[in-house]
C-alpha cells in the first residue's frame, strides 16, 4: 500500500489537506527543490508535512524548507539512501523507508530457482495477484516488509551493515540520536 492509499481516509475526512502535489522530473533533488519552493510560495510557507516519493525528492524538499528558515516539518522519503540517513540523524528528515536490497535479492533468487524448477508462481509461498496500480494490471507479487527508519532506530541500518556510523552520523552534533552517541 502506498502513501496515498494510507492517507486517503484522512484526506477524505478533511483531516489532511493536500496543498501541493508536483511531478518531479527524473526525481532529481534539484527539481524537487524547485517544486517545493513553488509550493511554499503558493502557501505562504504554511506546509505541515511533506510526503516525498523517494529520498532524493525529500532532500530537495529539505533544501527548500531550510532556505526559507523552516524546520521541524515532518518529511518522509524512501530508499534509505546515505544522504537521507544522515538527514534523519541531523533532524532534517523524519523517516525513510528501508527495503534492504540484500533481502530483496535473496528473495528474488529463491523465486527464480523455484520458477526454474517449474513451480508455478501461484504455488510459491507468499505469492499473490496484485492489481491495485493505476492501470489495474494483474501482477504476480510477493511483498516484503519494509522498515521505517527514524532517529529512534537508525542503529538498525548501521548494525545491518547498510551504512556506517560515520556516514549516518556525520555532522549530527546537536542533539544526536542514540545511534550516533
Amino acid at each position: 500500500m502506498g502513501s496515498k492509499e494510507v492517507l486517503k481516509p484522512a484526506i477524505d475526512k478533511g483531516d489532511i489537506k493536500i496543498v501541493g502535489e508536483q511531478y518531479t522530473d527524473r526525481w532529481l533533488p534539484e527539481n524537487a527543490q524547485k517544486n517545493m519552493e513553488q509550493i511554499l510560495t503558493a502557501n505562504n510557507n504554511k506546509v505541515d508535512a511533506v510526503v516525498a516519493a523517494n529520498d532524493g525528492t525529500a532532500g530537495g524538499a529539505v533544501a527548500a524548507m531550510t532556505a526559507q528558515g523552516l524546520s521541524g516539518v515532518p518529511i518522509s522519503g524512501q530508499d534509505a539512501d546515505q544522504a537521507a540517513l544522515n538527514r534523519i540523524a541531523r533532524g532534517l528528515q523524519t523517516v525513510t523507508i528501508w527495503k534492504d536490497a540484500r533481502t530483496l535479492g535473496q528473495k528474488a533468487a529463491e523465486v527464480a530457482a523455484e520458477l526454474a524448477k517449474g513451480t508455478a508462481m501461484d504455488k510459491i509461498p507468499g505469492a499473490f495477484k496484485w492489481a491495485d496500480g493505476p492501470n489495474k494490471v494483474s501482477l504476480d507479487t510477493i511483498l516484503l516488509k519494509p522498515v521505517p527508519v527514524t532517529r529512534d532506530n537508525l542503529d538498525a541500518v548501521i548494525s545491518a551493515g547498510w551504512s556506517t556510523k560515520e556516514q549516518v552520523c556525520r555532522g549530527a552534533t546537536a542533539n544526536p540520536p542514540a545511534a550516533c552517541k
